[in-house]
């Protein structure tokens, strides 16, 4: 079962195969970030796409992520309606920060993801 309009009830699980345009979203933002430097990616991303709001200090260290996070060229409108979704469902919510980062953080090991050459540069 899939799901394209999101009702996040307790006690439910977040499961990455009952979301696939979620998923897809994130592997075209860990796709996006692979080649711009920076920390805090995951945190950013998810203080912004879930509360729209990015930690100062994050905004010092890792300008050029902050700049992609607020631009709006990246679909994010599945990730933004998950977590307005799952607010109240902590486990969940905390299944999906947990998976978020985890995708996240495949770009960072010093493989491309699938499809991502390695020599390609994001402005």
């Amino acid at each position: 079962m899939t799901y394209s309009s999101y009702n996040v009830t307790d006690p439910q699980h977040f499961k990455v195969a009952e979301y696939p345009l979620v998923s897809g979203e994130l592997k075209l933002l860990s796709q996006a970030l692979f080649n711009i430097p920076g920390a805090h990616k995951a945190d950013i991303f998810i203080s912004f796409l879930k509360d729209h709001y990015i930690n100062a200090a994050w905004v010092a260290d890792s300008p050029s992520i902050v700049k992609l996070a607020l631009s709006g060229v990246l679909s994010t409108s599945h990730i933004e309606r998950l977590f307005t979704s799952c607010r109240q469902n902590t486990g969940f919510l905390q299944e999906f920060e947990d998976y978020f980062k985890d995708m996240l953080s495949e770009n960072n090991n010093g493989s491309a993801p699938d499809g991502i050459a390695s020599e390609i540069t994001v402005l």
